[in-house]
C-alpha cells in the first residue's frame, strides 16, 4: 500500500458503482426492451442479485491474501511467466475497457454536442481531468468520485420531476415474458455491473480491508437500485415498444421535462451525466495504468504514462460509427465476463496454495 493510491473501503465502493453505471446505463434500457419488453426491471434484479454474490465471493476469496492482488496471486499460482502471461491478459481488457468506454464517449458528444469536431482533437481533451488524476494516483481518483455523486442525485430528482409522465401500467402484466427470456437477458443486464472486478486489483491498496465486503455489497446493491430506478423510469415513460427502438434512452429521458423558465434541460442532465461517463473511463485508465507498475515493475515514468495515453487515445478514434463502437464495447463485455470467471477460478485455486499468504487481522 502506497501513499498516492491507499484508499479506504467506502472510497473503492464509490470507484465500483461509477464504473458500473457511468456508461453501462445509457444504453441498457432500450436492449432490454428488445430481449424482454416491459419487463426489465426484474432482469435487472435479479442479475443484481448475482452480481452482488459475485462480488461478495471475489472479496471473501481475497481476505486470504492483505497485501496481495489478483496478479500477485497469479504468479504464486502459474509461476513468473505464466502469471505475466494471464496478467497480460487482463491488463489488456483494462486497456481496451478504457479505450471502448472513451470511444462511445466520443460518439456521444458529437451525436448531442459537438457534430462537427473530430474526435482527435475532442479525445485529449475529453481525458485531460483524467490524465492528471490517475498520474496523481489511485487516491485522487477515488477522491473525485464523491464529486460525481452530485450527478447522480440530479438524475434522481430528474426521474422525480417526470413521474407525473409516467404510465406504470406499461410495466404490467408483471413477468408477462417469462422465466427462460428473463433468464437469457440476464447476461445484457450483467453487462452493466462489468465494474465489480477491479477491487481484486486495488484490494492491496484498501486501507480498511475490515469493511471491504460491506462496502462493496453496497456498491452492487446501490448499482441495483440506480440502474432499476433508470430502467423503470425509461419504460414507463415510453411504453415497451417505443423505447426498443430508441437509440440514446437516457438522453431521450432527458428531453421529456419541461421547465416553466429554464431552456433545454436537457443538456443540463446530458453534461452532469457525462462527468459521470468520464469518472467511469477513469477508473479504467486507473485500473490499466496501476497494472503496468504491478506486472512488469517498471517505475513511475512520464515517457511511459505519455506512450499509455496515447493508446488509449489511438484506440479510442479506430471508428466514429456508433454501431460498430457497440460491438467493440460488447465484444469487452462479453471478455468482461470471462475476466469475472477467471479471477473467481483462479482465487478459487489459490485457496489450496499456501505460499505468500498473509491473511487479514
Amino acid at each position: 500500500m502506497t501513499g498516492n493510491n491507499n484508499l479506504t473501503s467506502k472510497q473503492m465502493s464509490r470507484i465500483t458503482f461509477v464504473c458500473q453505471t457511468g456508461i453501462g446505463i445509457i444504453m441498457l434500457p432500450a436492449l432490454l426492451a428488445k430481449e424482454v419488453g416491459h419487463d426489465g426491471w426484474i432482469s435487472v434484479l435479479a442479475t443484481g442479485i448475482v452480481a452482488i454474490f459475485i462480488g461478495s465471493l471475489i472479496v471473501v476469496l481475497l481476505r486470504r491474501y492483505s497485501d496481495k492482488c489478483i496478479y500477485d496471486i497469479n504468479k504464486l499460482l502459474f509461476g513468473k511467466i505464466a502469471g505475466v502471461i494471464t496478467n497480460t491478459l487482463i491488463f489488456l481488457y483494462l486497456l481496451f475497457a478504457a479505450s471502448g468506454g472513451l470511444m462511445v464517449f466520443l460518439i456521444y458528444l458529437k451525436i448531442t454536442l459537438f457534430p462537427l469536431t473530430p474526435s482527435i482533437v475532442m479525445a485529449p481533451l475529453i481525458i485531460m481531468p483524467s490524465i492528471y488524476m490517475v498520474w496523481q494516483g489511485l487516491k485522487t481518483v477515488a477522491r473525485f468520485k464523491l464529486v460525481t455523486m452530485f450527478a447522480y442525485i440530479i438524475a434522481i430528482i430528474y426521474v422525480i420531476l417526470i413521474v407525473k409522465e409516467m404510465r406504470f401500467s406499461f410495466l404490467l402484466p408483471i413477468g408477462e415474458t417469462g422465466f427462460l427470456p428473463l433468464l437469457s437477458s440476464m447476461k445484457t443486464s450483467f453487462f452493466a455491473f462489468i465494474g465489480l472486478e477491479l477491487i481484486a486489483i486495488f484490494y492491496p491498496e484498501i486501507s480498511d480491508k475490515k469493511n471491504a465486503l460491506k462496502w462493496h455489497v453496497y456498491a452492487n446493491l446501490f448499482t441495483m437500485l440506480f440502474i432499476m430506478l433508470i430502467v423503470i423510469a425509461c419504460t414507463a415513460t415510453f411504453g415497451e415498444n417505443f423505447l426498443a427502438v430508441l437509440n440514446i434512452p437516457l438522453f431521450n429521458l432527458s428531453r421529456v421535462y419541461n421547465a416553466p423558465i429554464i431552456e433545454r434541460v436537457d443538456l443540463y442532465l446530458v453534461t452532469a451525466w457525462f462527468v459521470a461517463m468520464g469518472c467511469s473511463i477513469r477508473a479504467y485508465m486507473m485500473a490499466a495504468y496501476y497494472s503496468i507498475g504491478k506486472i512488469y515493475k517498471i517505475k513511475k515514468s512520464r515517457i511511459v504514462y505519455g506512450l499509455f495515453i496515447s493508446v488509449v487515445i489511438g484506440l479510442s478514434i479506430i471508428t466514429g460509427d456508433i454501431n460498430k463502437a457497440f460491438m467493440f464495447l460488447d465484444i469487452i463485455n462479453y471478455v468482461g465476463i470471462g475476466v469475472v470467471v477467471f479471477l473467481i477460478i483462479c482465487l478459487v485455486l489459490s485457496m489450496f496454495k499456501k505460499n505468500g499468504v498473509v491473511e487479514n487481522e
